[in-house]
């Protein structure tokens, strides 16, 4: 049957984690090797951490299936400490509430204050207040196949918006824009966009909502720029390149192919730049 690109929204998570394609979550492993990619493809990356993402993106983006989806596990020793995951109690409320996403008390008032930050943010809202969730793209990228999730979709002054939701230990721009610099964000963008107009043949602008993950949960609103697309889409097509490579030749090596000499970062030599061992103390 012939491809045919196609975007739709509310695909469910486990849907779109069984559709076929390159994501940028995984090609992104193979920045560090294709043995780590290989490795990412067999095991998907699962956790508390991925868990409280989703629930929070559910919350806010459709605070509608919040209660449906999720069950808040806030059984508590005499003591008043949450009781531990396990047990006769833990299995009797796993089976009840089968096909849920289990969360803990804490965890669920975690979500509900992100939440209450993010819909109160009149920033936040001129993005949110009408549009679709977790739309699914799936396209081509040369012979690749690729897919992506988009957390938001939404038109501003008749331009199509891609908006990302993420949660952060630290907003402010100078700490997020690193945190995006290493976590490979720029790649997800410049993916996401390259998608959207390989879908649509129309060009989209791309916003992320960035909210903290504790009290007081401030928000931030960053518009990406074009350079930092074409960052994004330059390490990403080298990464798809390398792929292929790695596809034709069946070889999948891991980041350390031959013996090296180690190095140390500057910062580790600088107790040694000469002051110290004259004995001179500075404070």
């Amino acid at each position: 049957m012939e491809f045919r690109p196609s975007i739709e929204s509310r695909v469910p998570y486990e849907t779109y984690a069984a559709l076929a394609g390159v994501s940028i979550t995984r090609l992104k492993e193979l920045g560090r090797s294709p043995l780590h990619y290989q490795n990412r493809l067999a095991n998907p990356l699962e956790g508390p951490a991925l868990t409280f993402g989703r629930a929070a993106h559910c919350a806010v983006l459709e605070p509608e299936r919040f209660d449906h989806e999720h069950a808040v596990w806030s059984e508590r020793t005499d003591g008043g400490k949450l009781r531990p995951r396990n047990g006769k109690d833990w299995d009797a409320f796993e089976a009840k509430h089968a096909g849920k996403t289990i969360i803990t008390v804490d965890e669920r008032d975690s979500v509900m204050s992100l939440q209450r930050a993010v819909r109160g943010n009149e920033l936040a809202m001129r993005y949110l207040r009408q549009g679709d969730p977790e739309v699914t793209m799936r396209w081509k990228t040369g012979e690749h196949l690729s897919k992506g999730r988009v957390d938001w979709h939404t038109k501003d002054g008749g331009f199509d918006v891609i908006v990302g939701l993420k949660t952060a230990r630290d907003c402010r721009h100078f700490v997020f824009g690193s945190a995006a610099a290493k976590l490979g964000y720029h790649l997800q963008w410049a993916y996401y966009v390259d998608g959207f107009t390989a879908i649509t043949n129309r060009r989209a602008k791309v916003v992320e909502i960035v909210v903290e993950n504790a009290p007081p949960y401030a928000v931030a609103v960053y518009i990406v720029t074009t350079d930092i697309i074409e960052q994004g889409r330059e390490e990403y097509t080298a990464l798809l390149d390398k792929l292929a490579e790695c596809e034709a030749s069946g070889d999948w090596p891991g980041p350390a192919t031959a013996e090296q000499f180690l190095t140390l970062p500057t910062w580790a030599f600088s107790r040694h730049d000469g002051v110290e061992d004259l004995g001179l103390d500075l404070t």
